[in-house]
């Protein structure tokens, strides 16, 4: 009655018509739950048990490919395999014939009359069911293999499924079975001992429901059910007396749980609110770790959370505070994007990350952000930040201010590090100069005064005049040196500048050219979405006016166009003065002074001067890096340009804004490299001067090393083909100079040797020079070979002539004299008869091997350029002045020699066939004529020279001569 009211509406939510029919439905939905959790229990527990049964109970056969449930269902089909299994082994022991088989036979035979009497046994009470008994009634009537089967048979159980296991697997399974069993047992007095209290109370409760049922059977006379009434009764009684109780007892702690329930949720819903609340908190440990990228993430997340329409105080600040980490986010990427030391990967991920920062930020928050940019103090990474009077966001560079929120991320960034490109340009052109008048000044490269610490006239007494001068020449030669020094250091600065600052403002542009792409493709969806809607007159002029804002922005290739070209142009132009200093003679190429313009003649004559071979060799490979980033860049630049020269007739005529500058680059290789072939090849000259002036060397081998060189060190040596022909001839006409001064006041052995380093440079080094310079120049230099070997071959033959006129001619003319001529016939024939070998013939001979071996120790079997041998050409030049010579002083001598012309015939004729192979066409009709004129001069007609020397005493005669003077034969001989 107490939770009704007067009017008879319940004053309770328990006892209204929703609330019972809310738990009837959720106590329906509760039973089908519990039916369906039972069913798939009941499933579950009936799939184990399937899987239990057909497990192996002896644990024998492995439980993966055993299943015993489908041996019990084809238990006759395995039965009659079984008994043919039988059969068939019977056989087959019989067919053995010995004692062991006949034992298994029997034993085999047991098992088949046992197995026969197990199914005849339980077949036969099927037997009197008539004569239509089929099948599955005869199956039905076979035992069970299944332990959990009541018609389960043990022998047939053996028999079918362990009949080949042996006696100690049987036991020992046994015994395993025997202690699971032993087990159970014991797990189930245990739980009876257990709970024993609890079975005793379940036992009353069976007794009591026991005597309500056999009251309703009319039985007790209805006392069970008073007393289960009677009990309920009073268990009721305790129980509402309990609760009162309770009610009262426990009020406050109650109110407390209340509380607790409370607070646990407000818990709850910070819990799941959490990663909100941390938000500002982690993004203030990504900005001190430098991680933007998470910063960008963390923020988006706070994004959920609506300010306009949140009422939650907490989410509010929460929002706030993210607000401003991300406003101070913004503010250390745009000093990252500011700073001239962060590398191009740290620039292009400030660049990205800037820019989903600033998606996410709204307008609200950019004003906020203005202020807090204002307001926050300057770091060690802001130094170049403008300071706070002007705008957030704004940078000052050498006097350049730009606010890097004028523009997108990439384009800012873009134009803060170009702009620190373009002053660090200067800084090294300013530093070079600044440098360059320290050292002229005489204080050196490092400020150190070079200068005496007192002047002229506090000198001391004891220092003379002339040590004053050589002081003072030393000071001009060190001070022109270091000039020299400073180019190159100058140089080589400007190089490095240029190699680590093109690729990095080449990333930068090519992310700025991205970004434009995507701003524009924006701004062409924003206003296809405009034209799709019906505006005004006024709103369409201020979308043209917005789009035409968007459009008049400048892009990439107008920031590389403006800044970085001059900038590279000056760069350019201070690294070929400083490496160059002038431009070559007959150059068209002029060569501009980047600094030093106001400084004193003597300093400019040294900066305007050529570099010494050393340092040019130094500026030419800096150069040549230079000339290959330069290259490399306006490569890449055809990627960025303006999209408005996008179009296909724009792609054919646009120029790289980088184009000039790698021009003037290469330019400027070219023009060193040519001076680096010209001290090259003018040291190797003089080096091979010496050598040949000194010790008579061709140094073939140091022109071949030289050019090798080359090839290795020029990247233009197309441009330079002309230097390498000129620089080979003058290494050529050097040696062959130093060669002639080389034989000066020496002997003939000098000439030959001369003649055979000519002769070794011929066939050999020059061919190897020519084939490097052809590889080096590219087949340019097709007249090189001819006139090296112009230069070389007038050399050989020159000191071959000479040899041949001065020492073999003079030689031979000294030594090929007939002597004392007896006039008496009769010692004419003792001489024929008994005289040794004739001495002057004797002579001529040894004068011809000796310049033999002359030849052949000096020049070998060299060759010269049209094939003949230089031994031959000796040889021919000492035969026919021997020769000559003879013939001459016969004729001359004619009638002294009257008496003995038939002797003297048979020594030309002797002589004539030993030398006839090195005898030239008008000396053998020299010697032939002579020989004919004795014949004819010889007296009587049967006299001695005629019968000699046509007949059989003239070639007993010569026989004679070629014996005593077989040794010369042999000699000449090849």
């Amino acid at each position: 009655l107490g939770d009704v009211a007067p009017d008879g509406k319940p004053t309770r939510w328990t006892e209204t018509q929703m609330a019972s029919e809310k738990e009837r439905a959720s106590g329906a939905i509760f039973l089908e739950e519990e039916r369906e959790k039972a069913f798939a229990e009941r499933k579950k527990a009936e799939e184990e048990k399937k899987r239990l049964i057909g497990r192996d109970p002896l644990g024998i056969h492995n439980a993966d490919r055993f299943n015993l449930q489908d041996i019990d269902t084809n238990r006759d089909h395995f039965i009659q395999q079984t008994l043919n299994e039988i059969e068939q082994e019977i056989e087959l022991e019989l067919s053995l014939a010995s004692e062991s088989g006949v034992e298994r036979v029997n034993w085999l035979e047991a098992q088949r009359q046992a197995l026969l009497a197990i199914v005849d046994a339980k077949k036969r009470p099927d037997k009197g069911g008539g004569d239509g008994a089929d099948v599955k009634e005869s199956r039905q009537g076979l035992p069970s293999i299944l332990p959990t089967d009541p018609d389960f048979d043990p022998m047939l159980f053996l028999t079918l499924v362990h009949r080949n296991a042996t006696y100690d697997e049987l036991q020992e399974s046994t015994s395993g079975l025997s202690r699971k069993t032993d087990n159970q047992v014991d797990r189930l007095q245990n739980l009876v001992r257990d709970n024993f209290a609890l079975f005793i109370k379940c036992s009353e409760g069976i007794d009591v429901f026991a005597d309500q049922r056999d009251s309703r059977n009319g039985r007790n006379n209805g006392q069970g059910m008073e007393q289960l009434q009677n009990r309920f009764g009073t268990l009721d009684g305790l129980a509402q007396s309990c609760s009162e109780q309770a009610r009262k007892s426990f009020k406050p702690l109650l109110d407390n749980t209340n509380e607790v329930r409370k607070v646990q949720s407000a818990l709850a819903v910070l819990q799941r609110v959490a990663p909100l609340l941390q938000v500002p908190s982690l993004m203030r440990q990504h900005i001190e770790n430098a991680n933007f990228s998470s910063v960008v993430k963390a923020y988006r997340k706070v994004l959920v959370i609506d300010k306009n329409h949140c009422d939650v105080d907490l989410l509010q600040y929460v929002r706030a505070k993210a607000g401003d980490a991300a406003q101070d986010a913004r503010q250390d990427l745009e000093l990252i994007l500011a700073d001239e030391t962060s590398s191009a990967n740290s620039l292009l991920d400030a660049i990205r990350d800037l820019g989903e920062l600033l998606e996410l930020l709204d307008e609200e928050d950019d004003k906020k952000g203005g202020d807090s940019a204002n307001k926050g103090g300057i770091t060690p990474r802001s130094s170049g930040q403008a300071n706070s009077s002007m705008n957030a966001g704004s940078f000052t560079i050498d006097r350049h201010v730009i606010c890097i929120r004028d523009f997108p991320p990439a384009l800012g960034c873009l134009f803060l590090q170009t702009t620190h490109f373009r002053s660090l340009v200067d800084k090294v052109v300013s530093s070079t100069e600044s440098t360059v008048e320290r050292v002229f000044r005489g204080e050196g490269p490092d400020n150190a005064s070079n200068q005496s610490s007192a002047g002229g006239n506090s000198a001391s007494d004891g220092i003379s005049a002339g040590e004053n001068s050589s002081s003072r020449a030393s000071r001009d030669k060190r001070w022109k040196f270091e000039v020299l020094e400073t180019r190159v250091d100058a140089t080589l600065r400007a190089v490095t500048l240029a190699k680590n600052w093109l690729p990095r403002l080449l990333q930068i542009g090519l992310a700025t050219q991205e970004a434009e792409k995507r701003r524009m493709a924006r701004h062409r969806r924003k206003e296809m979405s405009l034209l799709s809607e019906t505006s005004s007159v006024s709103g369409g002029d201020s979308d043209h006016n917005a789009s035409g804002k968007v459009l008049r922005m400048m892009s990439a290739h107008d920031v590389f166009k403006s800044i970085v070209n001059p900038a590279l142009t000056r760069l350019v132009d201070h690294v070929a003065y400083c490496s160059l200093g002038c431009a070559n003679q007959g150059s068209k190429i002029k060569i501009s002074a980047t600094f030093g313009r106001g400084s004193a003649d003597r300093l400019r004559s040294i900066l305007k001067s050529p570099l010494p071979p050393t340092q040019t060799s130094k500026c030419a490979l800096d150069l040549a890096e230079l000339a290959d980033a330069i290259q490399e860049s306006n490569e890449a630049m055809l990627t960025i340009r303006s999209l408005c020269d996008n179009a296909e007739g724009a792609k054919v005529a646009y120029q790289s804004p980088l184009e000039k500058c790698s021009q003037k680059t290469n330019e400027a290789v070219v023009m060193i490299e040519q001076r680096v072939c010209i001290y090259s090849f003018d040291a190797c000259a003089r080096k091979c001067s010496i050598s040949a002036s000194g010790s008579g060397v061709f140094d073939g081998d140091a022109l071949l090393q030289c050019v090798q060189k080359l090839s290795d060190d020029l990247t233009r040596s197309d441009d330079c083909s002309k230097e390498i022909e000129k620089g080979c001839h003058l290494v050529s006409q050097k040696c062959c100079e130093g060669l002639t001064s080389y034989v000066k006041d020496r002997s003939d052995a000098a000439r030959l040797r001369v003649v055979a380093e000519c002769a070794d440079a011929l066939n050999t080094t020059i061919a190897d020079v020519v084939r490097e310079v052809s590889y080096l120049t590219n087949g340019q230099s097709e007249s090189l070979e001819s006139n090296l070997s112009s230069i070389i071959s007038a050399l050989e033959r020159e000191m071959f002539d000479v040899f041949l006129q001065s020492s073999v001619k003079r030689n031979v003319l000294s030594c090929a004299r007939l002597g004392h001529i007896e006039g008496n016939d009769q010692t004419s024939n003792k001489v024929e008869e008994s005289a040794p070998f004739p001495p002057y013939l004797a002579a001529s001979l040894l004068t011809i091997v000796r310049c033999r071996a002359q030849v052949e120790r000096a020049l070998r079997d060299l060759r010269r350029s049209e094939g003949t041998t230089y031994q031959f050409l000796a040889l021919q030049t000492a035969s026919d002045g021997v020769v000559e010579n003879i013939c001459l002083e016969l004729k001359s001598k004619l009638n002294r020699i009257r008496p003995q012309a038939d002797v003297y015939s048979i020594h030309l004729q002797f002589l004539i066939s030993t030398l006839k192979k090195y005898l030239s066409d008008d000396i053998l009709s020299l010697a032939s004529d002579t020989r004919r004129m004795l014949l004819s001069a010889s007296t009587g007609g049967r006299g001695i020279g005629k019968g000699m020397g046509n007949g059989p005493e003239g070639l007993t005669a010569v026989e004679n001569l070629e014996r005593l003077g077989r040794v010369y034969v042999m000699c000449l001989s090849e």
